[in-house]
């Protein structure tokens, strides 16, 4: 069928959490990726540290001016 996308298919076999999406976006093409499993608690407080440091980045670059 042509006219719908397939479903089913491939297995999500690992995820990147939304802390290091920035890390992957920096990767030299052909550099391996390693992945590391966390969990949920480590995901989210990885996620909250980001916040807090671009908080701080954007209070101190707001000060500055």
């Amino acid at each position: 069928m042509n006219d719908a996308q397939t479903t089913g298919g491939y297995p999500r076999i690992a995820c990147i959490i939304e802390a290091d999406m920035y890390q992957l976006a920096q990767i030299p093409l052909g550099q391996p990726i390693h992945f590391t499993p966390c969990s949920l608690e480590e995901a989210l407080k990885a996620r909250a540290d980001q916040q807090r440091y671009l908080e701080q980045l954007a209070w101190r670059l707001s000060d500055e001016n």
